[in-house]
């Protein structure tokens, strides 16, 4: 899933100045979690009282057997005879949700800590998306320095640990107090926050064991792109084994569980695989800016054109997905692009001006002549296929970038970089 998808979705919070996002995937999982919960955990932890799944696995078993050893015997009396008291079925489910809920919250902690260090050691930090796989902290750059990378990865794994020892220590202290509805709670939350640090802590790029491969890579070779390529593939050998493990499951006809390993199997060696691509992208535009590909030669509109005389006269004959609107003085003040004019009747062509229709430009949606190329390449990808203008310090048209101007440049600084080495 790219990045830039994952900028989509519903802001839902703000928090120490970073926004959160959940992405219609999330809905997916908190479903099928809240399911999972209510209907085979929680159930297991109310024949222990509370505790341990494996224990109610072992009592189910027995009662199971006492059962089918005693036929017709009812279930009330089957329970008694095992001093087990199941809770009523709505709290399962009320249950399974908080736990659904609440694995998010403790997945924002753990997505907070790296954003907010990130934010300390000077890196900008673009939000936080909880998504179907848990949750990404969008940096919005590379760390400077392997130290640097250590103590970002290191946040998240530190902050699941400590959330895991925490709830440990309040299921401890609180055996004899708490009821057996908020053991079980507490248990959960235990397991997989110490479950979401180890995993994390995989070296497998981008896990967080990953990033800290790289960093103890970057520091012992002081080579940021070999680093990120050993990383990365040691993430896709990681990904294998999960899709191993995937394919195991099928066998043993735990089709749920096989297709579950396999996405997210799928996930991690194309992220892993995306992740050293971002690398080689740095590279290929280090040192360029939006001066090296802007047209000069680009066509603007007025904001008083006729829309019929703007597709007769422009986009027909200039063959130019959109430009940018400028007012007398040369300042752009907006963009029209095809999709603006479809959104118009063909029967208003002759009434409508530009004007009427335009879009406003926000401040990503315009770059300056020595703003970097790493960032227009981003503003430019997020244009939905319209030009980029390029404006001086007054906001006059300099003139325009286009993806495939970006992309051109792009192949060629690459297969020069390739001819090189």
């Amino acid at each position: 899933m790219a990045a830039d998808r994952l900028a989509s979705g519903w802001t839902i919070a703000r928090i120490f100045g970073i926004n959160v996002r959940v992405h219609v995937t999330w809905l997916v999982i908190v479903a099928l979690l809240t399911y999972s919960l209510a209907t085979a955990l929680l159930p297991l932890s109310s024949y222990a009282d509370g505790g341990w799944w494996g224990r109610g696995v072992e009592i189910e078993n027995r009662m199971q057997a006492y059962s089918e050893s005693h036929p017709g015997m009812a279930d009330e009396a089957v329970y008694q005879r095992f001093g087990v008291q199941p809770w009523p079925e709505w709290q399962y489910w009320v249950l399974g949700l908080i736990g659904a809920l609440g694995l998010f919250v403790c997945v924002l902690a753990h997505e907070l800590s790296h954003s907010l260090v990130a934010r300390v050691e000077g890196i900008p930090v673009e939000g936080i998306t909880l998504f179907i796989f848990g949750g990404m902290a969008r940096i919005g750059s590379e760390p400077r320095t392997p130290d640097i990378e250590f103590k970002v990865a290191a946040a998240g794994p530190l902050m699941s640990l400590a959330i895991g020892v925490a709830c440990a220590v309040i299921l401890g202290l609180g055996r004899g107090i708490l009821p057996p509805q908020a053991r079980a709670l507490m248990f959960y939350f235990m397991f997989v926050n110490l479950l979401l640090a180890v995993f994390n802590l995989v070296p497998g790029f981008p896990l967080d064991g990953g990033r800290l491969l790289r960093a103890v890579l970057w520091k012992t070779l002081g080579d940021f792109r070999r680093a990120t390529y050993v990383a990365s593939w040691a993430g896709r050998v990681v990904a294998c084994g999960l899709i191993l493990v995937g394919a195991v499951n099928l066998l043993l006809g735990a089709v749920l569980g096989a297709f579950w390993w396999a996405v997210i199997g799928l996930f991690l060696w194309h992220a892993a695989k995306a992740s050293y691509q971002q690398v080689e992208l740095r590279e290929a535009l280090e040192g360029l800016s939006a001066r090296d590909v802007l047209r000069a030669d680009a066509v603007a509109v007025e904001p008083d054109l006729i829309v019929g005389d703007l597709v007769r006269e422009y986009f027909w004959r200039c063959r130019q997905h959109s430009f940018p609107v400028t007012d007398a003085e040369g300042r752009v003040v907006g963009r029209i692009g095809l999709k603006d004019v479809r959104a118009v009747p063909r029967r208003d062509w002759a009434q409508r001006r530009v004007s009427d229709v335009m879009k406003g430009l926000r401040p990503a949606d315009v770059a300056s002549p020595d703003e970097d190329m790493r960032s227009v390449f981003q503003k430019a990808m997020q244009a939905d296929g319209a030009s980029l203008p390029v404006v001086d310090d007054d906001g006059r048209l300099l003139g325009i970038v286009t993806q495939s101007d970006v992309m051109n440049l792009l192949r060629i600084r690459t297969e020069l970089s390739q001819g090189r080495r």
